[in-house]
């Protein structure tokens, strides 16, 4: 990459980050990208959304854009490793109201995770409703091959979401690409 290149991405990315909510460090999708179609979650499937990631980024909270609240009694979010593994992980809540719904994410140690090095990580949402609530999201990619990669792009884990979160230092299971997956979240 030429230094020019270098200057002109770093450009984007700080004008991309302009048009988010105040105090975001980084997105799975730009805000502008989200669609009139919603991600409909599925009760208890976790979903997995990509995103990259610099070197010592703290991550304190971890938000979605919920368009239409559900009756859910389990809604988490947690950041992944590029392997699936738990890094931090919010509590259950009951109550993802519809907005921008940003719940703090604490790993073990009680302090805010920062990444060791720059990268893909994901982003998983998991759900448990008897209506489901959607979260914004980017229109659909054209095939499941263009999200299934490698890397992955977005889908579901082979995990299934309960009430209970993941605890940090989990392993998640396996990606499957899911071509309209790719919901927005929010690091702040």
């Amino acid at each position: 990459m030429t230094a020019m290149a270098g200057v002109e991405r770093a450009f984007s990315t700080v004008q991309e980050l302009s048009r988010a909510p105040v105090g975001v460090t980084a997105q799975t999708i730009q805000l502008y990208d989200v669609g009139t179609t919603p991600l409909t979650t599925v009760t208890t499937t976790t979903y997995m959304a990509s995103i990259l990631l610099p070197e010592n980024l703290p991550v304190n909270q971890i938000g979605t854009l919920v368009t239409v609240a559900g009756t859910e009694t389990g809604f988490w979010v947690a950041l992944c490793d590029a392997a699936r593994v738990v890094r931090a992980v919010s509590a259950n809540t009951a109550a993802a109201a519809a907005g921008f719904f940003n719940q703090s994410v604490l790993p073990v140690s009680g302090v805010a995770f920062v990444t060791p090095a720059p990268g893909l990580y994901y982003v998983a949402l998991g759900t448990v409703s008897t209506v489901a609530p959607q979260v914004g999201a980017m229109a659909a990619l054209p095939t499941v091959a263009a999200a299934s990669g490698p890397p992955i792009y977005c889908g579901t884990s082979a995990t299934v979401a309960s009430a209970v979160p993941p605890p940090v230092g989990t392993q998640l299971g396996v990606i499957t690409g899911v071509a309209a997956a790719q919901f927005y979240a929010q690091l702040l």
